[in-house]
């Protein structure tokens, strides 16, 4: 199930740029370009904790008639991270607002919110909560967060299933779709986009070593 605010097509809702630092490999323009050339009416760009490549993503998704959903991969303050998409003004503003927390109180690269803080901004963002480093990698009691996160987005709360083809992810999708069963979360599929094209698999894979430390 997705969101109404994303239409009865498919929609990539977990897209990073460039602007994910050491992460994407692709402008954000060209991630629209190619969800244009796809016919894919609507994409999201989540970068890494922050919106820097929305205006370079608005202004050619406005050109292609694209719709561009904007929203930012949040780092959360146990080593996990959320998945929020703006669905209207006030949403963008209480990400921007977010965000900003996070920056502010940490060293330069860095950020840093507590799910008190995303509950308390929860207005107007839905909210995308499993992938790689959520559900799994979090240290905090994932019941007493699930309780949290429902409270404060109500409908607007989904479990993000994803597949990348690692060896655990099988194992970790049982666990996300059970935890979202027990909480009463529906469930929503998504990938972690971070190039829009083949021949950009080379410079992303740089990218990781070197984020890494790493040959």
């Amino acid at each position: 199930m997705i969101h109404p605010v994303f239409g009865d097509s498919y929609v990539p809702l977990w897209c990073k740029s460039n602007y994910s630092f050491l992460e994407g490999a692709s402008h954000p323009e060209e991630l629209v370009e190619e969800a244009a050339r796809l016919g894919i009416r609507s994409i999201a760009v989540a970068d890494r904790d922050g919106v820097y490549g929305v205006v370079r993503g608005h202004v050619r998704a406005r050109e292609l008639g694209v719709h561009l959903i904007i929203g930012s991969e949040v780092t959360v303050d146990d080593d996990s991270t959320i998945v929020l998409l703006a669905a209207d003004a006030a949403g963008y503003a209480n990400l921007c607002q977010l965000i900003s927390t996070g920056r502010l109180r940490c060293e330069k690269g860095e950020s840093r919110v507590a799910w008190r803080e995303v509950c308390e901004r929860a207005g107007g963002l839905v909210a995308l909560w499993g992938g790689d480093r959520s559900l799994v990698a979090g240290k905090s009691d994932p019941l007493f967060v699930a309780k949290q996160l429902r409270e404060a987005f109500g409908n607007r709360l989904y479990a993000m299933v994803t597949r990348h083809r690692r060896p655990d992810e099988r194992t970790q999708e049982r666990r996300v779709r059970g935890r979202a069963t027990q909480y009463g979360i529906p469930t929503v599929a998504a990938t972690e986009v971070l190039y829009h094209a083949q021949e950009r698999r080379a410079l992303q894979d740089v990218l990781t070593c070197i984020r890494h430390g790493v040959t």
